[in-house]
């Protein structure tokens, strides 16, 4: 019961998430000096205990001997290095089982003492491997047992040997049980910090997609409807005295650019805030209004060409959305950095990939350089988040080219 209770205890104190090895230690010393002193009065008070009764107690095998100085030097000596058990395992249970040997082959009376091995060989148990436990359970029992069998009538000798081994291996078995018990607690411990560490990483990854999309769609519709918005008002800042007609339809442009942007601002906004139940779940940028865009290009006074084969209602929205902003970004860049005049639009839609080639008559040199910071480089993001090919970059005839392949199976990133 001593036995059971005392390590029932040092190993919820052990387990304890809070304690620090000095804690640990400290406990350990209390635990090691209350089963000193509890021993101390079991010499004390058994043999006095006897006295008083029947003389058939000492079949029971106690040795009721007065104790002696010797007999609690002895007893403190073998039970008090348990307060180093988890510090020197092995030495103190080297040391306890020698001691409980010495104690044994003295003529003194049975103490409690006898635990201590036991409790030093649980320790072991809670912190080496099988292998090294059992091979420490061995020799302390074989140190033991040749000091506690002499004295035993010779008919109780096989008995006396069972019960001794059969204490060791409880003892030994009880501190694997226990090791078993903390790894598994450990391994599912971690499992669960790896598991939280993989789920705030996916998050984080995801926040920062999902920031960048942001951040390129802004971008295509500010840089887009900004840019035509500076043409037309050029424009009608020129001719607002000579051409009032022609002004005025340049303001009119401005007003339906600007509506258009609002419009496609107040849908990503909503989505973000998540509280207008108006706003649209489909993107504003589908090639169905292809027409629109290329209108409101023409309008600041650059001719668009816009050739188109195959089935385009039948690309992926994923590509559809995609090849939209490419060619938004691509007419962007000829009204605002290449000064085009015309600018050719083809999409070539076949049964598994939405080919763009967007070229102008522009500058050429330069433009890819100064559209790279935002421009190119999000239509070049684009492109690779749909495991597709992207080139831009001036023409063989001069002026600007902007090539994009959108397949349908969007590699890794799923359907």
């Amino acid at each position: 019961m001593t036995f059971g209770g005392y390590n029932l205890a040092m190993d919820a104190i052990r387990s304890s998430p809070t304690n620090a090895r000095c804690g640990d230690g400290r406990r350990d010393l209390l635990g090691a000096l209350a089963l000193t002193l509890l021993a101390w009065a079991h010499v004390f008070i058994l043999p006095r205990f006897a006295l008083t009764q029947p003389l058939t107690v000492t079949t029971a095998g106690l040795d009721l001997s007065p104790a002696t100085p010797l007999t609690f030097l002895l007893t403190a000596a073998i039970i008090m290095p348990l307060a180093l058990r988890r510090r020197l395992p092995l030495a103190v249970l080297a040391w306890t089982a020698l001691g409980s040997a010495v104690y044994e082959a003295l003529p003194q009376p049975s103490t409690l003492a006898v635990v201590a091995p036991l409790i030093a060989l649980y320790t072991v148990g809670t912190l080496y491997t099988r292998r090294t436990l059992w091979v420490a359970a061995g020799l302390a029992f074989a140190v033991v047992l040749p000091f506690s069998v002499p004295g035993v009538p010779a008919s109780r000798v096989i008995g006396e040997s069972v019960r001794i081994m059969a204490t060791f291996a409880f003892a030994a078995s009880l501190g694997d049980a226990t090791r078993a018990r903390r790894a598994y607690i450990a391994e599912v411990e971690q499992r669960a910090l790896d598991a939280e560490h993989t789920r705030e990483e996916e998050a984080r990854r995801r926040v920062e997609e999902e920031r960048l999309r942001i951040g390129r769609e802004l971008h295509d519709i500010t840089a887009h409807s900004l840019s035509l918005i500076a043409v037309q008002a050029g424009a009608g800042e020129r001719i607002v005295r000579t051409d009032p007609d022609a002004a005025a339809e340049a303001f009119a442009a401005i007003r339906q650019v600007s509506k258009s942007a609002l419009d496609e601002l107040r849908a990503l906004l909503g989505v973000l805030r998540g509280d207008d139940e108006s706003a649209p779940f489909a993107p504003a940028g589908r090639l169905s209004r292809l027409s629109e865009l290329v209108g409101r290009v023409t309008a600041a006074g650059i001719e668009v060409a816009l050739e188109t084969q195959g089935d385009l209602d039948a690309v992926p929205a994923f590509a559809d959305v995609s090849a939209y902003r490419i060619v938004q970004e691509a007419l962007t860049n000829a009204v605002r950095h290449a000064n085009a005049t015309h600018v050719n639009v083809s999409l070539r839609a076949t049964a598994s990939e939405l080919l763009l080639e967007i070229t102008d008559d522009g500058r050429g040199s330069g433009v890819g350089e100064t559209a790279e910071g935002h421009g190119i480089s999000g239509m070049r993001e684009r492109v690779a988040a749909l495991g597709g090919k992207f080139e831009a970059g001036p023409g063989p005839d001069g002026g600007f080219r902007v090539v994009a392949e959108l397949p349908y199976s969007r590699g890794g990133r799923g359907e």
